[in-house]
């Protein structure tokens, strides 16, 4: 381990969560590392056989890898690579665990600091805070940090978000704004996106377990003890364990549908809730799983729909331009301060469950006019050139058809003050779920911090935690469940699968919600687990790159957050966040002020009601 270069002077183990989030830090900016070579010991243990092996079959010995660290992060998106940061400011081993193939997952694999914190800099800040609608930085947040910088202060702090920087704080004796760590590497010479990661690694030794998908929680006398899962391309079985756990996992929203050739979801297809399904199935509640958050992108054309970062979309700067299918349009002449993404997705769900959706479920955004056309946000206008000259498509002058697309999910497990798990000590999580209120949710923009403060308060958790003697009966029970997936044959691959979990569960969690589309969608959903999924079939029976395995593990995932994230919608009667009910229009605080959780039971997934945690 190298000796860290952080300003120790930000760091306040045994800060309180309430103190931490009422700070003036501004979540704006992206952090990462890169993948290095980790090494760990190999073990040989012997297991029973396999649930279809003859009887009186004899136990197998079975090799995998062994990784054992102070934390374990499991996450290199902007939270994780933000936490492990922290955790190597603070002196402590740490391995990032990644299902992605390069290092760097969800929103850092996007490529993300490239517009995450965008905002115009020819514009005064009372003219640009509301610039972007469906931007991925927080306004409030932000807005409350500059107040009182003048434009070369303001952009100095944008300079440095865009440098990779996250937190921000102001220096007690001037006022002058100023990263909260002091990282010479990044905010030296900046060299780019992926340059600035990988020299952050070489400057601090840090490792990726890359293309390492984490299957199931390691939990030992009810403490969380570190994960196991695969290493895809090779197959071996791999346990990562740490004093402690840090999940950053993200919103776990690729349950969401399929519009023909796209998903209606912007979420990488590797965020299938892997660690918040384990975490569910061994006995963690769930919160908010009803919720998603939304914006408005092009379903048409198809090849190319519900991509933020190929698409165009509908900005602020042009609602006032978004009509349903019959030339209506939501949102003239209204005062745009009054316009929030809440107020935005209810409006266009509850038109097309009118029945103003277009055919695809959608709206339009008019770009017919050279006023709307010159109203396309920044982020999208990248794009208009790409159109012409790959597809052909010219938006000048078109109604471009647009569908609401999910970008954040709910869902997360219960977790205290500091964001440990309420039912497993030593799993934390960036994402706890229901802290966000009544309306549910996390949001990218949060995540990064929320990151840094569940590793400051996992790291003052481990400080009197000892790393007990490796369970191997732990060990074998996960691996036979892995491996035991190779034993049917004659069912539907998983893929096919994949694809009904996806259907049904957009039945469900579309923000246009009604009582038979939420009740078929659960029934469908039942009827997968009892009848597809225990004859789920590998067509693959190699162990290296096996996609089909990889599929049917991620299955179960989907299954068990889509199930919980329908009732849960069901279960609320009424219409509230980035949902429309058409049987309860009116958001109802007299019986709904209130989060939903939900408890796996076995498989039988229950709902109830949990009071609202207010942070002031």
């Amino acid at each position: 381990m190298k000796n860290n270069d952080f300003d120790k002077t930000s760091q306040r183990p045994g800060v309180s969560r309430r103190a931490f989030l009422e700070g003036s830090a501004v979540a704006a900016g992206m952090a990462a590392l890169a993948s290095v070579g980790l090494a760990g010991c190999s073990k040989t243990t012997q297991v029973a056989p396999p649930a279809n092996a003859p009887e009186g079959a004899p136990a197998q010995a079975i090799n995998y890898e062994v990784y054992d660290t102070d934390l374990v992060i499991i996450g290199g998106g902007l939270a994780g690579l933000q936490a492990a940061y922290e955790a190597f400011g603070q002196g402590k081993e740490v391995i990032v665990v990644e299902k992605a193939p390069w290092s760097f997952g969800g929103a850092a694999g996007y490529n993300w600091d490239q517009f995450i914190n965008f905002t115009r800099d020819d514009l005064p800040w009372d003219e640009s805070g509301d610039f972007v609608l469906n931007e991925l930085t927080d306004k409030t947040i932000a807005k409350a940090t500059y107040e009182g910088l003048n434009h070369e202060e303001r952009n100095l702090l944008l300079r440095y978000a865009r440098m990779g920087g996250n937190l921000f704080q102001r220096d007690p004796g001037t006022g002058d704004i100023q990263p909260l760590f002091d990282i010479p590497v990044l905010y030296g010479i900046y060299r780019g996106f992926p340059n600035c990661l990988f020299d952050f690694v070489e400057a601090t030794g840090l490792s990726i377990l890359d293309n390492t998908m984490a299957t199931d929680i390691m939990v030992q006398d009810g403490v969380c003890t570190g994960v196991m899962g695969l290493h895809v391309p090779t197959g071996t079985f791999r346990v990562i364990r740490g004093k402690a756990v840090v999940c950053c996992t993200g919103a776990s929203c690729w349950m969401y549908g399929w519009n023909t050739a796209a998903p209606m979801s912007i979420n990488s297809p590797d965020n299938t809730g892997d660690i918040d399904a384990a975490a569910f199935r061994h006995g963690c509640k769930l919160e908010a799983s009803e919720f998603f958050q939304c914006d408005l992108i092009n379903i048409e054309p198809k090849g190319i729909a519900a991509s933020f970062v190929s698409g165009i979309g509908a900005d602020s700067g042009c609602c006032e331009f978004i009509c349903d299918k019959d030339g209506n349009y939501f949102f003239k002449g209204m005062d745009y301060t009054t316009l929030n993404k809440i107020t935005f997705t209810q409006t266009i769900a509850k038109a097309i469950a009118e029945g103003g959706g277009t055919e695809n479920g959608g709206v339009y955004v008019d770009f017919s006019t050279p006023e709307a056309f010159s109203r396309i946000g920044e982020t999208y206008i990248r794009n208009i050139e790409l159109w012409r000259q790959v597809f052909g498509i010219d938006v000048e002058g078109m109604k471009l058809e647009c569908g609401l697309e999910a970008y954040e999910h709910g869902g997360n497990p219960v977790t205290d003050d500091h964001l440990m798990s309420t039912e497993i000590p030593g799993l934390f999580h960036a994402r706890g779920g229901g802290y966000c209120g009544s309306q549910g949710g996390s949001s990218v923009n949060i995540a990064p911090r929320n990151g840094i403060y569940a590793t400051r308060m996992a790291v003052e958790y481990i400080e009197d935690v000892e790393l007990p003697a490796l369970d191997e009966s732990v060990v074998a029970e996960e691996y036979n469940r892995l491996h035991g997936l190779f034993a049917n044959s004659g069912g539907k691959r998983p893929q096919e699968i994949r694809l009904a979990i996806q259907k049904a569960a957009y039945k469900a969690l579309q923000p246009a919600r009604s009582v038979a589309a939420m009740q078929e969608a659960i029934d469908e959903l039942i009827r997968i687990r009892t009848e597809d999924m225990p004859a789920m079939t590998l067509a693959d029976t190699s162990k290296v790159y096996n996609t089909d395995w990889k599929c049917a593990i991620e299955n179960y995932n989907l299954l068990d957050l889509s199930e919980a994230a329908a009732k849960a919608a069901l279960f609320r009667e009424e219409t509230r966040g980035h949902m429309y009910r058409s049987d309860f229009p009116e958001q109802d605080d007299v019986n709904w002020l209130c989060n939903v959780r939900e408890t796996y039971n076995g498989g039988d997934i229950q709902c109830e009601k949990s009071a609202v945690v207010e942070i002031a």
